[in-house]
């Protein structure tokens, strides 16, 4: 297995850097090349060309993620997850960054474990493994056994100028996603500067181990009631921004099939838990951990869950959990009016955005996914594919918040696909995702709807009761407009009667539009004009004509200043507008 020494990380900030903007200007030139491709080559040879270059970049990140170390890892495996906007020949070269991230030296992970406690290893373990258990971007798990109480402990170390190396990632990171916002359509369309300041509070979350410990005892709450899920405890008095310390636990990992079956345990039973388990994230606490990898998690010999990792951490804020509620029901029962009500509450939909139009595309897409096995193959990558589609062609908006959500949902589907291939993901929702939407429904909505939706699902089932609710929640929402009516009604035409009402149509788009032909036909107009001087300079210069053809040479000199001044103005206007347009959305 390919490894990089972790010592030899260059860790000059010039240097880091300039390797960072390398590397993301070869992706410019991939983007050049495929571009060239599609206009000299037939369909299927432009596809086949694509192909072989995203794979050849995705092994180039993954290289260069292991020379560089630090943040660049973290980066890629974020990108290895996101399958559903980036191509499958790119991610797959990423997805072995999960296993190959190097260890720090043991002497170097002594020397920050001493500093945090300000003494020797011994004083505070009386064991202590110089091997880890395991290694991730930005810290390691050593076995341990506390000196003072005996109990054998896990012991997460961050790495050793981790914090160094990840703010000069950081300084690049932030001027490359600004120059994708500023120049790419793409960049824009993610917004990669909001995007980028969630991934480095979400970074800086992450480096500190007293949050992570904070994270660990909130899991360690909304999961006390559920005995097939565990969550290690924690020793708070040995707990520093730089180490972690909590029980040891073992366990088999989710990915060795074989071992699961021969220790008795039901690999679609723990499929069946695992998305129950990040549901009630989703649908009740608000709190997911979003980084699901399979290193995160193990399967204890009596069939318990076991999560590990709380560092990667995404908070769904409460007044959203009930539009995520109503996402998954729109999903499950195919309702494409209610799942675009429910991502116009998330603030997915642009202000431009024609919700009849969208409403048909997710009709389409939504019976087109129905029943598709979460096991790779041509069903799959076409529905991979409309879903790509989608996300690039609908006028979409994605906070940055919810982008490593959607990562994390893509790596559970990876992982749950594992435990059975042949998984119904539309019959597994339905019958762990109901149940809890029922209930967190029932607490949150008016008392008869409440009581109603609970006899019928426990006579016809789950499915019924959300049916039931989805008509329940629309009466209950004309009868709260017919009561609003009459206030809004008199305020506007009170409004009307004073000469105080204004409208503010959507015009964004037409007026951009309308700048760039405006820009277009000016540019035109001084072009042609130019041409037309410079005919006259070499007409003149023919019959040698010095005195007019001088005069002809300094015209086409002030119309090319002009030009340049032109596209210049229109420029500034558009960047203005855009900044404006992006400020307006924040």
């Amino acid at each position: 297995m390919e490894q990089a020494d972790p010592r030899s990380f260059p860790r000059n900030p010039i240097v880091r850097t300039l390797a960072i903007f390398a590397l993301a200007l070869s992706f410019w030139r991939d983007a050049r090349a495929i571009a060239r491709a599609k206009r000299r080559l037939s369909i299927s040879e432009a596809k086949a060309e694509e192909s072989a270059i995203y794979a050849a970049g995705g092994e180039r990140f993954r290289r260069e993620a292991l020379r560089l170390g630090g943040l660049i890892i973290k980066v890629g495996q974020f990108l290895s997850a996101r399958t559903d906007v980036l191509p499958l020949e790119f991610t797959r070269q990423l997805a072995s960054l999960q296993d190959q991230v190097p260890a720090a030296p043991f002497n170097d992970i002594k020397i920050e474990v001493e500093a945090a406690y300000k003494k020797t290893l011994t004083d505070v373990f009386s064991e202590f493994s110089t091997k880890p258990v395991a290694a991730a971007s930005l810290g390691q798990v050593h076995r341990a056994r506390l000196r003072e109480t005996g109990q054998e402990v896990a012991v997460k170390v961050r790495r050793p100028g981790i914090q160094e190396l990840a703010a000069i990632d950081l300084r690049a990171l932030a001027q490359i996603m600004a120059a994708l916002r500023r120049w790419t359509r793409a960049g824009r369309r993610l917004d990669t500067v909001r995007l980028f300041r969630e991934f480095k509070e979400m970074v800086n979350r992450e480096l500190d181990y007293v949050q992570e410990r904070q994270n660990l005892e909130a899991f360690s709450r909304n999961f006390a009631a559920n005995s097939r899920i565990k969550v290690p405890g924690v020793y708070p008095l040995y707990c520093y921004q730089s180490v972690l310390v909590m029980e040891y636990v073992s366990g088999l990992k989710l990915t060795d099939h074989e071992g699961l079956v021969n220790a008795g345990l039901d690999p679609q039973n723990l499929a069946h838990l695992l998305v129950n388990a990040f549901l009630q994230q989703i649908v009740v606490d608000g709190l997911v951990q979003i980084d699901p990898h399979p290193g995160n998690f193990f399967a204890s010999l009596d069939g318990t869950l076991i999560f590990l990792d709380f560092g990667m951490i995404g908070r769904i804020p409460p007044e959203h959990l009930a539009y995520a509620a109503r996402l998954i029901e729109g999903i499950l029962s195919q309702d494409a009016r209610r799942v675009v009500q429910a991502i116009d509450g998330l603030g997915f939909l642009a202000p431009h955005a024609q919700k009849l139009l969208l409403q048909r595309a997710l009709t389409h897409l939504l019976k087109r996914s129905a029943g598709t096995p979460l096991e790779p193959g041509p069903k799959l990558s076409g529905v991979v594919s409309d879903f790509q589609d989608f996300l690039y062609e609908e006028p979409l908006m994605f906070p940055a918040q919810y982008m490593f959500l959607g990562r994390a949902i893509g790596m559970l589907f990876g992982l749950v696909s594992s435990l059975d291939p042949e998984l119904d993901w539309m019959q597994l929702l339905r019958q762990e995702a109901l149940p809890l939407i029922n209930a967190r429904q029932q607490a949150a909505g008016p008392a008869w709807l409440g009581n109603i939706r609970r006899t019928v699902s426990e006579i016809f089932g789950p499915e019924t009761g959300a049916v039931i609710d989805a008509v329940g929640q629309r009466v209950w929402e004309s009868f709260s407009l017919l009561q609003r009516v009459p206030q809004s009604l008199d305020r506007v035409l009170a409004e009307a009667e004073a000469g105080e009402l204004v409208t503010r149509p959507e015009l964004t788009q037409m007026t951009r539009r309308v700048d760039r032909l405006a820009d277009l036909i000016d540019s035109l107009t001084i072009l042609l004009g130019l041409f037309g001087v410079l005919a006259m300079s070499f007409f003149f210069m023919s019959h040698h004509w010095q005195w007019w053809r001088d005069v002809a040479w300094a015209g086409a000199g002030l119309l090319l200043a002009w030009f340049v001044a032109t596209r210049r103005r229109a420029s500034r206007r558009m960047r203005r507008r855009h900044r404006d347009h992006f400020e307006d959305r924040s």
